[in-house]
């Protein structure tokens, strides 16, 4: 299935859904921190296990960034120069 162009307007859409997601689950974690009389929760596994969960759901709307980002760049750049800007010059630094 052939990817579909992103103008610069849906790329930012793209970006504003996923970072107003990251928020949410964010603040989420936090209430989820604390039990239902607000005091922080204390045992370390039930905080491993929100950390755990909500790092699955994070790192979903970050790969949807790169994702949106390098669709509009495959899009719109010419390739040779999206190898320089991903992978550099071949120059050491």
């Amino acid at each position: 299935m052939a990817k579909k162009d992103l103008t610069k307007k849906q790329l930012s859409g793209s970006f504003s859904i996923a970072t107003q997601r990251l928020h949410y689950y964010v603040t989420e974690l936090y209430e989820d921190l604390h039990d239902e009389k607000g005091e922080p929760r204390v045992n370390p596994g039930i905080v491993s296990n929100l950390l755990a969960a909500v790092r699955v759901v994070i790192n979903q709307e970050l790969d949807l960034i790169k994702e949106a980002s390098y669709q509009h760049f495959e899009a719109n750049y010419d390739q040779s120069e999206q190898a320089e800007l991903l992978f550099g010059d071949g120059e050491g630094s």
